[in-house]
């Protein structure tokens, strides 16, 4: 009896053996997985913040072309590789990057395509491209004026003159009856006056190609407590889907798109160009002590620009190519493969 007892708790050992081998082998496997699953993350975000990281470069040097390396990032490392689609064509490159963490190696590809946006010609401090009819109030002691200033708002050096207020109407179809008005009362400015020009350049154009640079936002009310719009040392392009206003303390720098109509109270600040626009009825109001330094493009069928308080929008060819500076040399992703 007393062998058979042995033989029974022997056997319950060896197998209790074997199950806590066989546990203690599968937790193994499972820390081992999840360390290579680990491994794998973070080698795949290092590769991708290589590829963001020279994007970047290639701002400053569209022709930056070759291999590189990148020895510490992430507690890890990188190697990018950069060369051209078509030989001879840098419009389209094509850029690999290898991200590597703990021996554990990730690849990104992707294909670039070069952005050419330029900021069209502008005409006047404020443009008005429209379709249909155009309406203009100035009033209070609003200034519009189309002489140069810096940023600091002294006069450019040498002196450069653009109209106040540019207008181009177009005539779609001969049913469609023309107007153009434009009421000045009380201390309101304009400054060369208002302006009649034979053509405007395609601004909606200009501002679709932008917004795949931008930073977007919803339709809202900005003000003192809102991050900024861009700063004089860090400009950004920013896009605005639907109807905006812009009070309290406020600024902004850069280029600013708004898919609707905006209003700029208070005492709202914007350093580069502006353009409002979209199918049908584009406004912007202007009101308070709110100053723009640079442009203001509005782009429909029908639209209306009113000015009042001590508003000021004062053309800056300063601040316009500032402005521009976001947009040359930028490679944008067309393609991404992992």
């Amino acid at each position: 009896m007393g062998k058979v007892a042995m033989l029974s708790v022997l056997t319950l050992l060896f197998v209790l053996g074997i199950v806590g081998y066989s546990l203690n082998r599968r937790t193994n496997d499972a820390v081992q997985n999840y360390a290579g699953y680990y491994d794998g993350i973070v080698a795949k975000n290092i590769a991708s913040s290589a590829v963001e990281i020279y994007i970047l470069k290639l701002k400053d040097n569209p022709t930056l072309l070759g291999t590189f390396t990148i020895p510490a990032i992430m507690n890890g490392e990188a190697t990018v590789d950069i060369s051209q689609k078509v030989s001879g064509n840098n419009d389209t490159l094509l850029m690999s990057s290898v991200g590597t963490y703990n021996g554990t190696e990730d690849t990104v590809k992707n294909e670039l395509y070069a952005v050419h946006g330029q900021i069209p010609p502008i005409y006047g401090a404020v443009g008005l491209s429209a379709g249909k009819s155009a309406t203009i109030k100035i009033s209070g002691n609003a200034l519009t004026s189309g002489q140069d200033v810096n940023l600091n708002g002294s006069l450019a050096s040498p002196p450069h003159t653009v109209a106040g207020i540019a207008i181009n109407l177009t005539n779609p179809s001969n049913d469609i009856s023309i107007s153009a008005t434009a009421s000045v009362t009380g201390n309101g400015t304009i400054n060369p006056d208002t302006e009649r020009v034979a053509s405007l350049p395609d601004y909606t154009a200009f501002a679709d190609e932008m917004i795949r640079l931008a930073k977007v936002y919803t339709g809202q009310t900005f003000s003192t407590s809102s991050p900024s719009l861009g700063s004089d040392t860090s400009p950004q392009i920013s896009y605005i889907t639907g109807n905006s206003t812009m009070t309290g303390t406020f600024s902004g720098s850069g280029i600013l798109i708004v898919n609707g109509n905006l209003n700029m109270s208070g005492q709202f600040t914007f350093h580069g160009l502006i353009i409002a626009y979209g199918n049908t009825n584009i406004s912007i109001q202007t009101t308070g002590q709110s100053t723009l330094y640079g442009a203001m493009i509005i782009a429909g069928d029908n639209t209306s620009y009113s000015q009042s308080g001590n508003s000021t929008i004062q053309y800056s060819s300063q601040a316009l190519d500032e402005a521009a500076n976001q947009v040359i040399g930028k490679y944008l992703i067309a393609d991404w493969w992992e």
